[in-house]
């Protein structure tokens, strides 16, 4: 007697390709599920899928092979659970009415639920790649829509989508008008912003030209000291008026006693009186001359030799060289750049802030300050004159 699986290949469906299922014979002889020649019949002509005879009376069923499957279901699948119509269960729509399965998965599409056996066409096809499978479900017809007559899940879904996308489009279109409109804005407020800050730079320069002519005019005011020159300050080459208020260079040495206050070689001089607190300003007029040396000493400072202009030496001053350089003396000298030559210089002093400043009185404009100046009590006018026969006018 033959075996199950010796028989096994007789009993699918030369259709589906899966086990028979209410099995049915034409009068060729050829067997088929009873639901795929029906719906093949139906879609062609009516004749035997393998040989194509014509079919002309109504399949019947081939008890013969239904008990073979009924057999082979016993033997060859004992892993599958029978429905026995137990309470949520779902019976398999492919097994015959014999012998039925439990469904394992229900397909959404072909709306039909299948036990692990007829599953496997799903689970191996490529045309069943697209199928929608879940967990059984129980009346799947229930489930499809009527008007578009899809399963609900999927057409739900599509729906939702297209829901979706009707209304995030003009929120869409809204954040886009948005982002663009601040990218806009944005752009505006760095245009502003770098508009203003050039109208605060201006504003700020305008100030302090403003504070110095301010300064000037006030303090020029209310801290003048009327300033002599030391005859017995000077470089012999100097002459300093009888009133203390003019020098020059006369390019002759005078026969006068070197002192201990007198500068041996650099052409300086020193004014009266020394400043020991608050603040003094004073003018000095330098005219055209081509170079000239004029600041602060502190008191005691060396004034033998060559002198060496400098904080750390006790003195802060400020230069004209070769004409039109200026500079004031730092360690390292600076540069000064000016835009008008000064021909009077206003020097101001305040003992308490530590602070030697300069001022063009003709443009009123600020002209280069020192700070953290040590005067050890005392800050002396300094003037160096260098040319021929040039001058210094205090006023």
């Amino acid at each position: 007697m033959a075996t199950p699986v010796d028989i096994s290949r007789h009993l699918h469906c030369p259709i589906c390709k899966t086990l028979l299922a209410d099995p049915v014979s034409t009068t060729c002889g050829h067997t088929f599920c009873k639901g795929c020649l029906d719906k093949h019949i139906s879609v062609s002509e009516p004749q035997c899928p393998l040989c194509e005879e014509p079919v002309t009376t109504k399949p019947s069923v081939n008890e013969t092979i239904e008990a073979l499957l009924r057999e082979f279901h016993q033997t060859q699948l004992p892993n599958l659970d029978l429905f026995c119509g137990e309470r949520d269960a779902i019976p398999c729509d492919v097994c015959d009415e014999h012998i039925t399965f439990k469904a394992v998965k229900s397909c959404l599409i072909c709306l039909l639920s299948f036990c692990d056996e007829h599953l496997k066409p799903h689970q191996s096809m490529a045309r069943f790649k697209c199928h929608k499978l879940v967990s059984p479900v129980e009346k799947l017809d229930q489930r499809a829509c009527n008007t578009h007559g899809r399963p609900l899940e999927l057409y739900l879904m599509e729906a939702l989508r297209e829901t979706e996308q009707v209304l995030i489009a003009p929120l869409e279109n809204g954040r886009r008008c948005l982002e663009n409109e601040m990218d806009e804005k944005t752009q505006q407020i760095q245009k502003d912003i770098l508009k203003y800050k050039e109208a605060i730079a201006t504003l700020h320069h305008t100030k302090s030209e403003e504070d110095d002519i301010l300064f000037i005019q006030v303090k020029s005011g209310l801290c003048t000291v009327n300033v002599a020159l030391d005859a017995e300050t000077a470089h012999p080459h100097l002459e300093v008026s009888a009133d203390g208020k003019k020098v020059r260079d006369s390019g002759v040495s005078h026969d006068i006693p070197g002192g201990p206050q007198q500068f041996d070689l650099v052409g300086g001089v020193l004014g009266n009186p020394c400043i020991t607190s608050g603040r003094a300003f004073w003018v000095v007029e330098v005219g055209n001359k081509v170079g000239w040396e004029l600041g602060v000493m502190r008191d005691g400072a060396n004034r033998k030799g060559k002198v060496s202009y400098k904080p750390s030496e006790g003195y802060w001053a400020i230069m004209l060289c070769a004409q039109n350089m200026y500079g004031a003396f730092e360690d390292p000298p600076v540069q000064l750049h000016l835009e008008t030559k000064p021909q009077k210089l206003g020097v101001f002093v305040d003992c308490e802030e530590a602070l030697v400043s300069f001022y063009d009185m003709k443009a009123l404009s600020h002209i280069y300050s020192f700070t953290r100046c040590s005067f050890n009590g005392c800050a002396i006018l300094c003037c160096a004159v260098s040319g021929l026969k040039s001058k210094h006018i205090l006023r």
